[in-house]
């Protein structure tokens, strides 16, 4: 009589509502609490007030033998206007801030699932060690010889844009900004109206990232929990990454 497959990954039905529900809630939060104080109409308000407070701050040194009124009032819409395009700085770095926040606890959720379930298999340290140590790409190599073809999924696109935008934000220039131009060059700063070879002159500084983009990455971090089989056999595994080859191998010994 052959022994019965055993089950290699579970998704408890209830911890995968688990982390949906807490991921909205945390994206939900995060606009409803940080990004509407960011509407343009607050943020053009907020410019006026600055310009009439500095107006007012200078009223005192004021020489109408000596000053012309119209270069105060000039010099108030400047003050206006780099008010203003702070307030979009920021609003913008708050953005990246939240999407950066909701991605990182989506990875690290998945690499603590990942490393309670093996633990079931008595893989203890190394191998715990190993689904921390690694990079997400490993990560996706490890999900796939479980016969889950994660990149083949729709949402891997965006997930993976997300992935490259938060490292964008947290690096700055390098390989995943190189990366980030070639498979979104909107996100990059590319704009239609501007020559191919503008692209190659963009930097870190040009990321452009919305509300729109907010969304859709959080949509792809749902979709990919929802997507998690419930069930991982044994029979499944084929082609393990030697990564976990070796942590598996030390654990074992």
């Amino acid at each position: 009589m052959s022994e019965p497959d055993r089950v290699f990954l579970q998704m408890w039905a209830p911890f995968r509502d688990h982390l949906v529900a807490n991921h909205e809630f945390y994206v939900a939060q995060a606009k409803g609490r940080l990004l509407t104080q960011f509407n343009d109409e607050a943020m053009k308000a907020d410019a006026d007030q600055h310009a009439e407070d500095w107006l007012a701050s200078r009223a005192q040194y004021f020489d109408p033998d000596r000053d012309d009124p119209a270069d105060a009032y000039e010099q108030s819409w400047d003050e206006a206007v780099s008010f203003y395009q702070g307030l979009v700085d920021l609003q913008k770095t708050t953005r990246l801030s939240i999407i950066a926040g909701m991605y990182h606890e989506w990875e690290k959720q998945l690499r603590d699932w990942l490393g309670r379930e093996m633990g079931h298999h008595r893989l203890g340290e190394h191998t715990n060690a190993a689904i921390w140590r690694v990079v997400i790409g490993d990560i996706f190599d490890f999900l796939e010889c479980c016969q889950w073809p994660v990149r083949e999924r729709p949402y891997y696109a965006d997930l993976n844009i997300c992935h490259l935008v938060v490292n964008v934000y947290k690096h700055g220039n390098g390989n995943s900004f190189k990366e980030l131009k070639e498979k979104a060059p909107e996100v990059a700063g590319a704009k239609d109206e501007l020559p191919g070879f503008f692209l190659s002159a963009l930097d870190y500084t040009n990321l452009e990232v919305g509300d729109a983009d907010l969304e859709r990455f959080s949509d792809a971090i749902v979709a990919f929990w929802q997507d998690v089989p419930e069930n991982v056999f044994f029979s499944q595994l084929s082609g393990e990454p030697k990564w976990l080859k070796k942590a598996v191998e030390k654990d074992l010994v």
